[in-house]
């Protein structure tokens, strides 16, 4: 039996006992953990605000990296890249690299999870259904969207907003059902079919 050594003695870190049960993580009210405030310090000491991914954001990304893998390997070996077009050769592209030997087991599972759950195929998209999203007014922070609910109102296919209260319940006090259907139906003119 081959055993790393690395992590044997390696606990992994847990939340400390004495933290009172109001600082505990809860998606329904938005208190969701450090790595979710609205302003975000980068590596080199500069304030940023927060970008969380829909899944059809994170799919553009991982294929645009995948396209770039592409190119370095192709000019690692010497052969001459190719521009990749957006079309279905560009599949068959990605597809290559994220099969390749050596690839990443869990890149190509979270790929083939995004393709199926995306809802934007492409870039264009993806900026309008951002900005349809993104608060008009920063200064209302009472209506204004959280970006981990502008995530997930970009992932989740909602009919209803009874619906997307449901699975997003800090939507309840922000938008009512007529601004909620709105955005909903919205959304949906925007949405690629498979």
């Amino acid at each position: 039996m081959n055993v790393s050594t690395s992590t044997l003695g390696a606990k992994r870190r847990r939340r400390r006992n004495d933290a009172g049960v109001g600082d505990q993580e809860n998606a329904a009210v938005l208190q969701l953990g450090p790595e979710f405030t609205e302003t975000q310090i980068d590596h080199e000491g500069n304030a940023q605000q927060l970008v969380a991914l829909n899944f059809s954001e994170a799919r553009i990304l991982i294929r645009e990296a995948l396209k770039e893998r592409k190119k370095v390997m192709d000019a690692k070996n010497g052969v001459a890249s190719t521009s990749i077009a957006d079309d279905d050769d560009d599949d068959e592209v990605i597809a290559k690299v994220a099969l390749a030997p050596g690839a990443n087991e869990v890149l190509k599972k979270t790929l083939e999870y995004l393709n199926i759950f995306a809802r934007f195929r492409d870039q264009e998209t993806c900026s309008v259904v951002e900005s349809l999203l993104k608060p008009k007014d920063y200064e209302d922070k009472e209506t204004s969207l959280h970006p981990f609910e502008i995530a997930q109102l970009g992932s989740l296919a909602c009919d209803e907003p009874d619906e997307a209260k449901t699975l997003i319940p800090s939507l309840a006090d922000k938008k009512s059902d007529e601004e909620l259907l709105e955005v909903l139906n919205q959304l949906r003119t925007y949405e690629t079919p498979n």
